[in-house]
């Protein structure tokens, strides 16, 4: 008999107080999946999805008879809320609109207490980092190669700078270089040509003083010859004049 009572008692019980269990419901994200663990009353998780663009996962539930509560726990190395090291707030939403929540921490989990009301169909609960995923972390990622990049650019452009002046100074020695081998050829070609020449033109020629010079020594050499052939001329017209005249009394006095 007593058994009896205590068995109608705990079944009365268990009529009057809502049901209340943990169950799990598994999510995949870049093909890997996850077990998320839940405590409904009224409640059950029928599916999780990730948007990873928002850094959400998005719940389609079931809420039976009347309102009903939900606790749903987090692992942080899973899913998380953090401004760089310090916690942030989550977001939830309940058919789009924000509700409120209590939250238990813990330094491995986060767990999210809230009421749903009856009729309630899905829920969107936000944070920053979802498996490795955050829009704070690309961000912080494309600073970083941003930066890195800038450098990397920057060390470019001061290379190809020095680059480019060691070439400058290269070229500017090879030109003085070659001027001054130039030179010393002048130079030693200069040196070759004789006395009264100079290097002209890829040869030795006569200078304007050797040249001056030459026409001088020339000039009355010229002029003797003349003299002396236009004397010869004369002594010898002389000499035909008078060798003739005295033909000419030779023969008069023969007659």
């Amino acid at each position: 008999m007593k058994l009896k009572t205590v068995y109608i008692t705990a079944l009365i019980f268990s009529i009057m107080i809502p049901s209340a269990f943990a169950d799990t419901i598994s999510t995949e994200i870049d093909n890997t999946n996850y077990d998320i663990v839940y405590t409904g009353n009224n409640v059950v998780l029928k599916s999780a999805s990730a948007d990873l663009d928002f850094i959400s996962l998005i719940f389609e539930i079931e809420v039976s008879g009347s309102d009903g509560d939900v606790s749903i726990t987090f692992q942080r190395d899973f899913f998380d809320a953090k401004l760089g090291y310090s916690d942030d707030d989550f977001f939830i939403l309940s058919d789009g609109d924000e509700i409120e929540f209590v939250e238990v921490k813990t330094d491995e989990s986060r767990t999210l207490s809230f009421s749903l009301s009856a009729g309630t169909e899905e829920i969107e609960i936000i944070g920053t980092i979802l498996a490795n995923n955050s829009f704070l972390i690309e961000q912080e990622q494309q600073a970083q190669d941003s930066a890195a990049q800038a450098q990397a650019d920057a060390e470019a452009a001061a290379q190809a700078q020095a680059d480019a002046e060691a070439a400058a100074q290269a070229q500017a020695q090879a030109d003085a270089e070659a001027k001054n081998a130039e030179e010393e050829k002048l130079d030693k070609l200069m040196n070759a040509c004789g006395d009264g020449t100079v290097y002209e033109n890829g040869e030795c020629v006569l200078s304007p003083m050797g040249k001056n010079a030459s026409d001088m020594r020339t000039g009355p050499l010229i002029y003797s010859i003349v003299i002396g052939m236009s004397i010869g001329i004369v002594i010898m017209m002389i000499l035909w004049g008078i060798g003739k005249k005295s033909h000419k009394v030779l023969s008069d006095d023969d007659s």
